[in-house]
């Protein structure tokens, strides 16, 4: 299963023309690494998002990263991305709050958030429909 990084949209600029993701930088330069949980990896789905109230997320762009190594994109450490969706699509009564989603670049662990990011990918890269088990009387 992929991870899933969202992106605020205010720091994504230039992310779709260029085919790339970029990680944020601190106010004294430096990329802020510390703000994702594990590296992104190949295969992972990103997002460019935005949030209003804590219980929406405005989906702007999903894609797929291509490659783990950096792009030859200057002092920026930035990752080839296939962005597959673009468009506008707001989740809203999700499970939980967003708490993190206001961050520059976050792991999303929603599972409600994830599916739905999944279900704006081409066919191929969608989950199957879930099983309605009959229940045993």
């Amino acid at each position: 299963m992929s991870t899933f990084f969202g992106f605020d949209e205010r720091n994504a600029q230039g992310f779709i023309e260029n085919k790339i993701v970029c990680l944020p930088h601190m106010p004294n330069g430096r990329n802020d690494v510390h703000a994702i949980v594990s590296p992104i990896r190949r295969h992972d789905v990103v997002f460019i998002k935005s949030t209003s109230p804590p219980s929406r997320l405005h989906i702007k762009a999903v894609g797929l990263v291509q490659s783990e190594f950096p792009t030859g994109a200057g002092r920026e450490v930035c990752l080839p991305v296939d962005w597959l969706w673009q468009g506008e699509k707001v989740l809203e009564n999700l499970d939980e709050v967003l708490a993190l989603s206001g961050n520059a670049v976050y792991e999303e662990h929603n599972i409600q958030a994830q599916r739905e990011l999944i279900d704006l990918l081409p066919k191929k890269y969608q989950l199957p429909p879930q099983c309605e088990w009959p229940i045993a009387a």
